[in-house]
Order: C-alpha cells, then sequence, then structure tokens
C-alpha cells in the first residue's frame, strides 16, 4: 500500500461502549480529536497514529509512529505481509502484539498506460472498519505500528499496479473477528489465518484524484 492513509479518530465513550474493558490515559488523544474527528487524521510514514491494543487483559486506545526502523532493512518498515507473521524469525516476535487501527480511507498510485501515476483515494463503506495491524517497543521505549497486508482483490489489484509490492491491499479486521485478533492468547497460526479475510470491492469506493475531464466523458 502506499505512504498515507485517513486515521479515523473515535470519540473515548465509543470505546468504553465497544470494549467493557477499555481504558485510556493519554489527555494529548482529545486535543487530536476536536481537531480532526470530522476528517480523520492524514497519516504518512514516521507520523504519530492512534490504534487499540489489548496488553494484560485491558484494551487500550494506544499512539505510536507508523513504521519501523531495523538493522535488516535499508527503509522504514510501513507494512507486514500476513503470510510472513509466523514464516518470519522477526514478526514471530510480535505475533501476539497485534492491534486495530481505526481508518476510514487509504491512498495508492496507479500506473497508466502513458507511464504517467494517478493517485486513487480508497475509502471504506462501512465507518467503523479497522486495519490490522502489529505493534512494538523502540530501545527508547516508543511505540511504532504497521499495518498487516495480503493479496488484492480484482479492484485494488487494478488500482495498485506497480512498485515492488504491487497487487497487495491491507487488511481489514471484521467486527466478528476483532476480539480474537486483539487476544494475545489466540496465536497459533491456523487461529490467526482464520481472522484474515479480504475486503472486497462493493465494500470500497474509489476516486482517481488526477483524473481529468475530456470533451468525450
Amino acid at each position: 500500500m502506499s505512504n498515507l492513509f485517513t486515521n479515523r479518530l473515535v470519540a473515548e465513550k465509543e470505546y468504553k461502549n465497544r470494549w467493557e474493558t477499555f481504558s485510556f490515559s493519554d489527555n494529548s488523544y482529545e486535543i487530536k480529536y476536536q481537531e480532526h474527528n470530522n476528517k480523520g487524521l492524514a497519516v504518512k510514514p514516521n507520523d504519530l497514529c492512534w490504534f487499540i491494543r489489548n496488553v494484560a487483559n485491558k484494551i487500550s486506545l494506544t499512539s505510536g509512529t507508523w513504521g519501523t526502523q531495523q538493522s535488516f532493512a535499508n527503509r522504514l518498515i510501513t507494512t507486514t505481509q500476513s503470510e510472513h507473521i509466523f514464516s518470519s524469525s522477526f514478526w514471530k516476535k510480535y505475533s501476539t502484539n497485534r492491534c486495530l487501527i481505526p481508518v476510514t480511507s487509504y491512498f495508492e498510485w496507479q500506473m497508466q498506460r502513458n507511464g504517467e501515476k494517478h493517485k486513487f483515494k480508497i475509502e471504506f463503506i462501512d465507518k467503523d472498519s479497522f486495519f490490522g495491524g502489529i505493534w512494538g517497543t523502540n530501545s527508547n521505549g516508543s511505540t511504532w505500528v504497521t499495518i498487516v497486508t495480503q493479496v488484492a482483490n480484482e479492484k485494488t489489484a487494478e488500482i495498485h499496479n506497480s512498485g515492488d509490492n504491487k497487487h497487495r491491499q491491507p487488511i481489514v479486521i471484521r467486527r466478528e473477528n476483532q476480539d480474537a485478533w486483539l487476544d494475545p492468547k489466540i496465536n497459533s497460526e491456523p487461529q490467526v489465518k482464520k481472522l484474515l479475510t479480504q475486503f472486497q470491492p462493493d465494500e470500497i469506493i474509489t476516486e482517481d484524484l488526477d483524473y481529468e475531464q475530456t470533451l468525450f466523458d
């Protein structure tokens, strides 16, 4: 996926209604919520974003930077391929650190036949959508988060049609799987794989932000 998504900011009371064990202590969130709750928070790599995680059986809203810098990679890692959560020695260490990232939309580039790139907005019809994510901590105690991805459906594959990591899309965790996704006790590969469903073309609205109308349209 590309390097931009819209983090949905939700009133604290909504999370308390959703999860009985929800706890929250970061006063800075209220400021961000008041500022961005209508349009959402645009997040780029290394920006701060907000996500839901389960620590010691407590569901909490946490902030962290999007992406992690690791010695084995020559650039910031912002995504985790779902196929590698258990097959990679690195990602397996974080397989219980699963989280939910509230989202309204993300952006992708499509290569045109003339060699130009068009920026597409991919917006979720369900306004209560969550990306599946993985989180970890840096040596200084700060928190990072990545977005879990999978093979794209036919519609998003047509859009994400170039680059080293083409034909991929983020994973949206369905409501019926969200509690299990957050639960670190559920951590066998078959159990986790059952939670990874693929969102379909009829669940999104796509918009070509660089489209230019002609007399023939």
